[in-house]
């Protein structure tokens, strides 16, 4: 199981606050479902700031993917 550190979740916020929509407008809110993050289960890392449990996997590999494109 992947395990993110705090430093790895402060640069996908970043990196999606520049490159794709404001963070005003996802934090709170599961980056992949939309669900309020205060309304559904959440994973035990600090990426329960941006994903819900259900998504977590789907999160690994977009994450995954933009650390092997150089993006982040």
């Amino acid at each position: 199981m992947r395990i993110f550190t705090e430093e790895e979740i402060e640069k996908w916020i970043d990196y999606t606050d520049e490159e794709v929509l404001p963070k005003e407008e996802f934090l709170g809110r599961c980056f992949a479902c939309g669900e309020f993050l205060n309304t559904v289960e959440l994973p035990e890392g600090p990426e329960k700031k941006i994903v819900c449990l259900r998504d977590r996997g789907y999160f690994i590999d977009q994450y995954e993917f933009l650390v092997k494109d150089g993006e982040i």
